[in-house]
């Protein structure tokens, strides 16, 4: 097991007084459960890439580096099911993957630093969610320790061998305050035989809007990304799938004034923008809607009910967040300074009643080892 004292986990300007690198599901809970015993509190870590979701730590004694825990435990290629150590990163999971043709279908920010558990465990966005859904959907099974080092596993290893209550589904957004994922099993596709992005711009994005709602409505697209810009938006639309599917739809999207291939990279950058600007405000909207929420500077994930604003002062984004809960979304602040943040908080309104929150923290980490304060209960 490694240990780092000097390795930097600040979150919000705080340190711990110490980084463990456990190597296996067994040192990791030879970690919880000795913090547990000690009363001290710790940050689960994976690659970072969403580290900064979330309240500060009310405590935070150990960083717990989970990037030890990677590699692939059992991949069956015949039913297109792979079970993976939590640390390893999507890219490395891509990679062991593509001899047999298969993904795990869920797109993040940086692959090579984000980790499967990570992806789960933060609910980690995409565009991809129009075709895909969410990355619990892609998940049948898990291990994982809980708050007072209890080693504990959910579904399985094949898709008929799920039952009962999915524990793995429950993990899924919670941020490492209720369990650390270990080990983790996923439902996979087949590699698309051709993919494409294509493009739109113009200086009204409402007209961008509205095209993307044609898309939206009339073709099987994987994603939909309308990024507000100035003085000019951009409609980026990614099709994927057999050749001829993938001819078919262009040719359509051709018709209706998508037609401009998108450069090498561009894509992926959109992706990745809202885990890489300062200040990323994430609206929670209906499907579809998602243009409402953007303003001038910010993205959209068209027909997934996820966008980000990437700028505003506290008391525009408090009257957005204020909008946006009253037509039943949310407003999550990201990233944002520390002055904004505790100016009108990270979450706003919990849609989960306090009392249940408060009974699964107490069921699955009783002592508040895990992330204490990073999410309200």
């Amino acid at each position: 097991m490694g240990l780092d004292v000097a390795t930097s986990r600040a979150i919000d300007g705080t340190e711990p007084s110490r980084v463990v690198r456990p190597q296996d599901a067994a040192e990791v809970a030879d970690v919880v459960r000795s913090a547990n015993d000690a009363r001290e509190a710790i940050v689960l870590w994976g690659g970072g890439t969403r580290i900064g979701v979330g309240d500060a730590p009310t405590r935070y004694d150990v960083a717990l580096d989970l990037t030890g825990l990677s590699g692939i435990v059992e991949h069956t290629a015949a039913d297109l099911v792979c079970t993976v150590r939590a640390g390893t990163t999507l890219a490395e999971l891509a990679a062991a993957l593509a001899p047999s043709g298969q993904r795990w279908p869920v797109d993040c920010a940086d692959p090579r630093r984000a980790t499967v558990g990570g992806t789960i465990a933060s609910a980690a966005p995409a565009p991809s969610r129009l075709r895909f859904q969410h990355p619990r959907d892609w998940t049948i099974g898990c291990e994982a320790v809980l708050g007072d080092g209890t080693r504990a596993r959910a579904g399985g290893r094949v898709v008929k061998n799920v039952s009962g209550f999915d524990l793995t589904r429950l993990y899924s957004g919670t941020y490492g305050t209720l369990a650390a994922l270990v080990e983790v099993s996923l439902k996979l596709v087949a590699v698309d035989e051709a993919a494409r992005v294509l493009r739109a711009t113009d200086g009204d994005l409402t007209r961008l809007a509205a095209l993307a709602s044609r898309v939206r409505a009339t073709l099987p697209v994987e994603g939909i990304a309308l990024t507000a810009g100035r003085p000019v938006s951009t409609l980026h639309v990614r099709v994927a799938g057999s050749a001829a599917a993938v001819a078919r739809i262009a040719h359509d999207l051709d018709a209706l004034g998508i037609a401009e291939e998108a450069p090498d990279g561009e894509w992926t950058d959109v992706v990745a923008r809202p885990a890489r600007e300062e200040r990323a405000a994430r609206c929670s909207t209906a499907p579809g809607r998602e243009a409402d929420a953007i303003g001038d500077n910010g993205v959209a994930f068209v027909g997934t009910g996820i966008a980000y604003r990437f700028e505003g002062a506290a008391d525009e984004l408090a009257r957005l967040r204020e909008r946006r809960e009253g037509a039943g979304g949310a407003l999550v602040i990201e990233r944002a300074r520390t002055d904004v943040r505790r100016t009108i908080g990270t979450w706003g309104t919990i849609r989960m009643p306090g009392p249940i929150a408060r009974r699964l923290k107490e069921a699955f980490d009783p002592r508040g080892v895990l992330a204490p304060g990073r999410i309200p209960v």
